[in-house]
This record gives C-alpha cells, sequence and structure tokens, in this order.
C-alpha cells in the first residue's frame, strides 16, 4: 500500500512539473512573438533607401496554410515493430519575422492529425500458465503544434523565391485514440496453446501516450510572388521526431513524417 501510494505521489509530481514546464513554453512563445511583432523593423539595405514600403512588406508576413503528410513509425525497443505507414494532417496560421533581406525566423500555430501504426509483442510467463500477447496498433494523435524556425530565402528570379527552413516542433497532445486488433495465447508446458483474439475500435489511449512530442524539421521549398507582399508557398518537410510516443518506457516509438506544406503569405 505504501509503494502504491509513493507511486501515485511520484505520477502526481511528474504531471505537475510537465504542466508547468508547458506553461512557461508557452508564455515564453507568446512574449516573444509579441516583442517581435512590436519591433522597429531594420533600416532598409542601401540600394532599397528609396523604397521603405517594398522593404517594410518583406520584414513581416502572416500566413495561413494546409499540411498533408505521411507518417511512419520508427521503433526503439524491440517487441515494436513498423507496421506500415500513415496519412495526416495539419493546419494553421504562422508569422515571419525577417532580420535581414533574406534571413527570418518563422513561428507558427497548428493543429495536427497524423497517424501510428505497429506491433507490439510481450512474453508474460507465469506459474503454470504463460501468455504470449501480439497487439496490432492503429492510433491516430492529435496535437497543438508550436514550430520555431530559421527561414532561409534566395533573391528573386522573376516571380520566384526559393528557400530552406530548419528548427523544431514542439506539439501537445490534444486527442489520442486506438483501433486494435490482436491474439493472445495462452500456454503451458507441455504446450496446450489457447488463442484468444481480440479487437477495439477508437479506444481513448491519452493515459498512454506522452502529453509532448518534439521533433526537428527541415526542409525545402518555393514563394511565387502574387502581388505587393502576397505569396502563394509550398515546402517539402522532413519531421523528424526525438520523442518516445508511448507513456511507458518499455515501449518506445517515434513517429516521423514527410509533410508538405501549402499556403498563401500576407
Amino acid at each position: 500500500m505504501l509503494n502504491l501510494r509513493n507511486k501515485l505521489i511520484t505520477g502526481s509530481t511528474n504531471l505537475d512539473i510537465l504542466k508547468m514546464k508547458t506553461f512557461l513554453f508557452i508564455s515564453f512563445f507568446l512574449l516573444t512573438t509579441l516583442v517581435a511583432a512590436q519591433s522597429a523593423p531594420p533600416p532598409p539595405p542601401p540600394g532599397e533607401m528609396n523604397e521603405p514600403d517594398t522593404w517594410g512588406s518583406r520584414y513581416f508576413h502572416f500566413g495561413l496554410n494546409f499540411t498533408p503528410g505521411i507518417y511512419w513509425v520508427s521503433p526503439n525497443t524491440a517487441n515494436n515493430t513498423a507496421n506500415g505507414s500513415s496519412l495526416g494532417y495539419g493546419y494553421g496560421a504562422n508569422l515571419e519575422f525577417y532580420f535581414t533581406r533574406n534571413y527570418g525566423v518563422v513561428l507558427g500555430m497548428e493543429i495536427s492529425t497524423l497517424g501510428a501504426k505497429y506491433t507490439n509483442s510481450t512474453d508474460n510467463p507465469a506459474q503454470g500458465w504463460g501468455k504470449d500477447s501480439i497487439i496490432n496498433h492503429d492510433e491516430s494523435l492529435q496535437y497543438l503544434q508550436l514550430p520555431i524556425m530559421l527561414k532561409m530565402k534566395t533573391s528573386p528570379f522573376g516571380r520566384i523565391r526559393y528557400f530552406g527552413l530548419i528548427g523544431l516542433d514542439f506539439g501537445f497532445r490534444l486527442k489520442a485514440t486506438d483501433n486494435y486488433s490482436g491474439n493472445n495465447e495462452l500456454f503451458r508446458s507441455p504446450p496446450m496453446p489457447i488463442t484468444i483474439p481480440f479487437s477495439a475500435n477508437n479506444v481513448d489511449i491519452s493515459d498512454q501516450t506522452n502529453f509532448f512530442r518534439a521533433s526537428f524539421i527541415i526542409g525545402l521549398g518555393a514563394e511565387y510572388e502574387l502581388a505587393g507582399s502576397t505569396t502563394l508557398q509550398a515546402s517539402l518537410v522532413y519531421n523528424n521526431t526525438f520523442t518516445n510516443l508511448n507513456s511507458t518506457d518499455s515501449s518506445e516509438v517515434a513517429v516521423k513524417g514527410i509533410e508538405l506544406m501549402v499556403g498563401i503569405l500576407f
């Protein structure tokens, strides 16, 4: 009973620490955005002293985007194996602040839905009887994503500019469900296996997944100028998650993906 109480206290303390870290990060994100938005733009380059409006329009952009993607699981423990890929999508807004003509910081806020397909195998020997379990997971995960990226653009080629992106993407779980199926195999020595199949759909697994997700992101893209500061943009981004999807260390998997971001900047 004492051990259970200690575990409950420890779990509660860890949850409080995680909530505090989340609050501090979001506060820092919003403060950075507010300060950057109220800052005066840098002076225009010498060759553009007579074009302040044009230079000012390049200093700050607001954009909307839609991001379909394909995702797969990278197992980090021997009891998990990848089981195919899943489609996902995201939508949101971003702010771009430029500190030189071609270099800027991108801050975003998106709602992302992605999938994770993998198979988990466990071996649970017991006195007299043992049990092997094989579970095929097909999970759907929704996150609030807050990317922070460095954007590096080329000089224009007519109406087109090419750019590179590199940065971090921080996610906070909003929802997690699982459609799973599998078999429990009961056995004893000498072998007398009994196979019991099972399945369930749309099961809430929020308490079995980590609240926080972090990724390294890198990508390439292009912008097409429509008129003034309004541009269309598209980029191909590799999203390399380095945190565990699950809340238990005995079942570690990371969800990675390739995303196509399309949007408009104003």
